[in-house]
């Protein structure tokens, strides 16, 4: 069976783990904090602008609402795909019985949780898989000798779950991150401070706004839809529909996130004028679109 452990790591000797894994979480939760504060600033700036999209006013407690739909929706998704709990951080822990060294798996897709942890004084990556492209700096005798470590703490190349100790970060159900839905941080709010700018967020509105006309209307597939979407010639057309967009948008606050706002709405001809904005481009790209019917 081929061995392919390229997230290991393996703690100094005499490490005490209760005490490491303290550490790790003085220097991991800050992350996971900030992480979770831009996710939540994505999710609250896209929800408040698809009520400007549809002339809608903005619900109460909107921020609350946002977060519900897109823990719906992770509920929703399998364990093995990649948008599933896009900020976790988990580390299968082995102790190898021939040393008495705590090996590590550690399972984390944000690259600067990675960072973070490779950077605490007692971890060394020990990574080990049996092809031929060795790493550099490690003597064949050091690769062997990890061989053999690994082959010790998960014999049988076992899964981590029978032959190692979870640590898991922050549970599914967050109730971290569902504090950070209340605002409740003043001037420097960490989510508010993350808000996308005007103009990324006219942007999204007129991409998103293209590709349901895209697929909704013209039934146009939705990946060859979105791949459509971010080519160059496109999003510079998107750019000038966005311009339309701008300065009309709502500005984001607390206020208006926490109690809403039922009175105002956009602007109908704003929103017609990116309609027709949209099916003029359409129109010009249609050629190059697999549109059902098209000859």
């Amino acid at each position: 069976m081929s061995t392919k452990i390229h997230n290991g790591y393996r703690l100094a000797a005499g490490t005490n783990l209760f005490d490491f894994t303290r550490r790790v979480r003085t220097v991991i939760d800050p992350i996971r904090d900030d992480l979770d504060a831009a996710l939540l600033a994505k999710l609250f700036a896209s929800a408040v602008d698809t009520c400007w999209l549809k002339g809608e006013g903005i619900p109460p407690t909107l921020s609350l609402i946002a977060f519900s739909r897109w823990e719906d929706g992770q509920a929703k998704l399998k364990d093995e795909s990649r948008e599933k709990d896009p900020h976790r951080f988990e580390m299968c822990l082995g102790e190898d019985p021939g040393t008495g060294r705590i090996l590590i798996r550690l399972h984390a897709d944000q690259q600067v949780m990675v960072d973070a942890f490779e950077a605490m004084d007692d971890v060394e990556r020990y990574s080990y898989w049996d092809n031929d492209d060795e790493p550099k700096g490690v003597s064949p005798e050091q690769w062997f000798e990890r061989r053999a470590a690994w082959d010790r703490v998960m014999p049988d190349y076992s899964a981590p779950a029978e032959s190692m100790l979870t640590f898991t970060l922050r549970s599914r159900s967050n109730p971290r991150t569902m504090m950070l839905c209340a605002l409740d941080g003043g001037e420097s709010d960490p989510v508010l401070a993350k808000v996308p700018g005007r103009v990324e967020r006219a942007m999204n509105v007129a991409r998103t706004r293209y590709l349901h006309l895209l697929v909704n209307t013209h039934e146009v597939d939705a990946l060859a839809a979105y791949r459509h979407g971010l080519t160059g010639r496109v999003t510079d057309e998107l750019a000038a529909i966005a311009a339309l967009v701008e300065p009309h948008l709502w500005k984001i606050d607390r206020e208006l996130l926490v109690n809403g706002d039922l009175e105002g709405t956009s602007d109908p001809a704003v929103a017609a004028a990116v309609d027709a904005a949209c099916a003029t481009l359409f129109e010009a790209e249609k050629a190059g679109l697999p549109v059902p019917g098209k000859a």
